[in-house]
């Protein structure tokens, strides 16, 4: 009968019977194993979801909690139970901790892509593994979530992409809504200042459009008030000139009857008799 123990990395073989084991002294190996055979080494012991609390200048969005907490502790529970199968319980666990690599570099991934120039590269805590390879367990992302001053538009914009970040993945932590609820809130304050503003700018602009129409009223005054006293002066000018033509025509009519007068008395001949026709070939 063959008896394998493990206990504190020390393997025990025994090729004596029980009933032997008795009468004979067992012919005893001590072996001690890797490390990587007997447990795995976290590189950091805190939890990988560290909570943060967004700030003003800025925040992480940290993917996993309890469910981080909860799959540690399987792990540990499959650890503990190694003794029964060794290398197939190291195996499992090589493969659960692939798993959690390739989800927790997708995640983290999806929110650094999503949250584009305000979010930073992701960072990630690792786990050896018993093949002595390191397994990224958690990470985080920082992100911006201060507003851009005096500019509410650009702030509303990068609220928005910071909800779109905050959302990227299919199962957000609590962390991830936290950031994505400020976001919200952030984007609510911007929207709001925005409508102050165009409600100002409506007000500025109904004032600017009042005194724009005063300003063109008066104007079209002056301008009738020109016209008019120009037609009057031209009115003038007219009867001015219908009495010198009348004044010219009578002074006219003078000197024609004094011509006549004058012919009558013979004093000038007449050039031509009546009805002579004057014709000169040039």
């Amino acid at each position: 009968m063959q008896l394998q123990i493990t206990a504190n990395a020390l393997t025990l073989n025994t090729n004596e019977s029980l009933n032997t084991a008795g009468r004979n002294q067992p012919a005893v190996s001590g072996t001690v194993l890797p490390s990587s055979l007997s447990s795995s080494e976290m590189l950091h012991a805190s939890p990988v979801t560290k909570p943060v609390s967004p700030s003003g200048a800025g925040a992480s969005i940290d993917p996993y909690t309890e469910e981080q907490q909860l799959n540690r502790d399987q792990r540990s529970e499959s650890r503990k139970s190694s003794e029964t199968n060794p290398q197939s319980e190291e195996q499992q666990l090589i493969r659960e901790l692939a798993a959690r690599d390739q989800e927790v570099r997708q995640h983290e991934l999806s929110h650094a892509a999503a949250g584009g120039q305000y979010a930073g590269a992701p960072a990630f805590e690792y786990e050896r593994g018993p093949d002595g390879r390191l397994y990224a367990v958690g990470g985080e992302v920082s992100i911006d979530t201060s507003p851009i001053p005096n500019d509410p538009e650009a702030t509303l914009e990068k609220a928005e992409v910071i909800l779109r970040a905050a959302l990227a993945v299919a199962d957000p932590s609590p962390q991830d809504r936290a950031i994505a609820a400020r976001a919200a809130v952030m984007a609510s304050e911007a929207r709001a200042e925005l409508a102050q503003q165009s409600r100002e700018s409506d007000e500025n602009a109904g004032t600017q459009r009042e005194a724009d129409q005063l300003r063109e009223t008066r104007r079209s005054e002056e301008l009738q008030s020109r016209i008019k006293d120009q037609q009057e002066e031209n009115d003038s000018q007219a009867e001015k000139l219908q009495d010198f033509s009348q004044q010219l025509e009578a002074v006219n009519e003078k000197f024609a009857e004094i011509n006549q007068k004058l012919i009558d008395a013979g004093v000038f001949k007449k050039l031509f008799a009546e009805g002579f026709i004057f014709d000169e070939t040039v």
